[in-house]
Parts: C-alpha cells; structure tokens; sequence
C-alpha cells in the first residue's frame, strides 16, 4: 500500500492527489506548480500531528505551506496545506487567535470593527504562519516591533507528533526560536498575537521626480531619525516599469495621529523641488495593506537586503551609487527604531534591534537574460552591503548555508542549532532557510 493510500485511509477527505482542486492550490506557490506526491489538508493541529507522524514514518519530506504566496514549490514528498487553519478568533484584553493559514487581510479586515491591528506584512495575501516564524516587519513596527514580538502563544506540532503550546513558561527555548528561526522546528498551527488600538491614522504617499533621489534619501533619513514612534514608512526608488508608474522616489507613510501633524513631520519632504504628488489623508489599517502582484513577475530580482545601525552620509551615497547599472535597480529603505529596537537582541531570533532601518537593493533581470547578466546583477551590491548587518530571512530568495550564518549572528545560530538538535534530531523540517541540527 503506498504512502499517499494509507494516509488517505488515515485521513479521509484531507488527502488530496494531483488533479484535483485541493491539489493544485495547495502545490501553486509565487514561484509556480509544486509536484509533490500529495496535499494534505488538515483542520486541527491533530490532524496536522498524524500527517506529520505518517509522513516520517514512511520517510516522506514534508512542506508546509500556510495561507500565503509561498516561496519554493515543492518537488515530491507531502505538502501540509495549512489553508484549512485560518480561523481568526478576537479575544479578551486584545488578545487575537489566528489560525497559521490566514492573510493578512483577512486578519486587518476581522480586527477592523473592533479598532484594532497586528503589526504584519504589507500585502493581503501574504500568509500569517510564514511571515510571523520569519519575524514580520510590518506597518507599526515602530509602534509594537515585529510580528514575533507580540506572540504571546504558539500552538505546536513537532516532528515527533506531539501538540505543544508554546509561551515564555512552556517550552520557552523552543517560544524563542520560533520567533525569528522559521519552520525548521516543526508547524506552528496556531498564534495568539497581542493587538494594539489602530484608531486615528493618517497616510498615503508622497512622489518625487528622478531630479534628486539622494536629497530625498537625505531627507527621509532626517525625518524618521527625529519623528516619533508613530510615524512608520517605507522610501522606494523605483525604476521604470511601466508607463503608469513613473521612475523615482515613493514615500509611503502611515501615522497614528492627526494629518498636520503628519504634514509637519513630514515637511523636509514635502518641501524638495522634486514633489510631483501627495495624498494624504485618514487612513484604516487594512487599507494601508496592497494587493499582492498576480503572479511571477517576468524578471527575477537579485540584489541583498541587511539592517543598517546608522544611516550616515558614507551609507547612504553608497545606497545611491547601486543605481548606476544598465539593469533596472530597485532600492527600499524601512523605517525601524523605535519599539523595534526596545527589545532585547537575545529576545527573539531577530538580534539585529539596533537598526535604525530595512535596506534592499534588488536588480531586475528579465526572463530568460544570459549568465552574464545575472553576474552582472551583483556589481556594485557588496559595496552597499557594507554598511548593513545581517539579512531579513522574509526578504531574501538566496538559500544555502552561507545565506543562513549571513541571516543569524554566531551566538544566535548555535543557539537555533542546539533546539533543533533537541526538537527535531532527525532534521524532518527543512525549511527554505535551513537550520540543520
């Protein structure tokens, strides 16, 4: 009897085979159709636990998908589809309940009649389980840090098949390393987050011609460095990508406050000669998620991403200098401080709190250029990432053993390392950053 056959047994109606619907949602990631012998379904932690103990039973890889875009598809083995876990539950003192296979959205939708939100990603579709293991640099990181820094309770299916609930008292090594270390210890099936009042916010974006981007880097660098935890943004420098979106610098901005004081805050800005449009008005918080791109887009985007303790001068022109390169080059800068660095870098498994920004540098080479060009891609980006520590997992697509030293510092790795040596010996979970025992 095979595999597939006698988990289906196991576990009627959650097994799904390839042809069907269950199928083919369940393999699709971002990067396109995963191959993998099956996808099971569950809808309890219970379920996933026996889809976990029949696969390493039967020596079957495992992926795990929650309810996002993905990343890899998977080649063979079983895919735990985590889609049918999407409950969102609000409770007492602001606590929320949210099943590991939501979005975003649907999260920031519940949360929104009750005045309430949980600092997340920036898309709708994004899904809860991977953003939150990965740590989760969202729209109030500076108000209430990442995603990781408001769980509160992790329910937990180990590769041994047992259900755990995590928290600061129960299994609190594990709690740790969940909370920035990913799916390499097992399938988080449930969080508990800790969500903050969103009434009063104001926003939306400020456009700047291509006359200037350095002064518009300086300028937001002075704005964030001096504003209050309140004031959250993201600086883009985008190339041309079609002609709808005109090449140049984006602010997009959110506030817990009122709009002159927004205006106020943000007048460095909105006092450069290169403004060509501001909107800015009152905002709700679901509002401030987009829409994520339909699908793979027809260029692959290479570059490298790090925190940055202080945006000087010497950073920032080095930033700029990226851009001179005949491939179109996106850079992002994410405001952190504040809440973000008022935790203890041996708190989560995000240790890089004293960074007062997110930068990336991302080269967009067209489908189907030549080596040559993806060589190229890298020129200058080494430079840039001079002035940064570390790497955001979340935010990078380069995998490999030197990818992941790069993402934790030395102290951090061996730690993440000794828990799964206890949790996971075997090294059933292999996620896309992998930590091996």
């Amino acid at each position: 009897m095979s595999f597939v056959t006698e988990l289906s047994e196991r576990m009627p109606q959650r097994v799904h085979a390839p042809g069907t619907p269950e199928y083919e949602a369940g393999a699709h990631v971002f990067h396109g159709q995963g191959t993998p012998d099956a996808v099971v379904r569950p809808t309890s932690a219970t379920e996933v636990a026996e889809a976990v103990r029949s696969a390493v039973a039967a020596g079957v890889p495992i992926t795990v998908r929650a309810g996002g875009h993905g990343s890899d598809p998977a080649t063979g083995g079983l895919v735990i589809d985590l889609s049918g876990l999407a409950a969102i539950d609000v409770a007492d003192g602001g606590l929320v309940h949210v099943g590991a296979g939501a979005q975003w959205g649907d999260v920031a939708a519940t949360l929104a009649p009750h005045g309430l939100g949980i600092t997340s990603g920036d898309t709708r579709d994004v899904g809860v389980g991977g953003l939150a293991l990965g740590g989760g640099i969202g729209w109030l990181v500076r108000m209430h840090g990442l995603t990781a820094d408001i769980v509160r309770e992790v329910e937990f299916v180990t590769a041994a098949g047992d259900v755990l609930t995590l928290d600061a008292d129960r299994h609190p090594d594990l709690f740790w390393a969940v909370r920035g270390g990913g799916g390499n210890f097992g399938v988080a099936t449930r969080f508990t987050f800790q969500a903050a009042e969103v009434d009063g916010l104001v926003g939306g974006h400020v456009m700047f011609d291509q006359s200037d981007p350095r002064a518009v880097l300086g300028a937001w660098r002075d704005v964030m460095r001096d504003g209050p935890d309140e004031l959250n943004s993201t600086l883009l420098v985008m190339p041309q990508l079609m002609p709808e979106m005109p090449a140049g610098p984006q602010l997009l901005v959110a506030l817990q406050g009122s709009e002159e004081e927004l205006r106020r805050l943000l007048e460095p800005l909105l006092s450069l000669p290169s403004v060509t449009d501001v909107a800015l008005g009152p905002v709700e918080y679901p509002d401030l998620l987009e829409d994520g791109p339909p699908g793979k887009p027809p260029f692959e985007m290479v570059g490298g991403n790090g925190f940055v303790p202080d945006l000087s001068d010497a950073a920032l022109d080095a930033f700029m200098a990226t851009l001179d390169h005949a491939l179109p080059t996106m850079l992002l800068l994410r405001g952190l401080g504040g809440a973000f660095s008022r935790v203890a870098t041996d708190a989560t498994a995000i240790a890089q709190r004293d960074g007062q920004a997110l930068f990336a540098v991302n080269r967009l080479v067209p489908d189907g250029a030549g080596p040559d060009a993806f060589a190229s891609a890298h020129d200058g980006v080494p430079a840039a990432m001079a002035f940064t520590n570390g790497r955001y997992s979340n935010f990078t697509p380069e995998f490999g053993d030197d990818i992941v030293t790069e993402i934790y510092p030395p102290d951090t790795l061996a730690r993440l390392r000794a828990i799964k040596r206890e949790v996971d010996p075997d090294d059933v979970f292999r996620a896309s950053h992998h930590i091996t025992p």
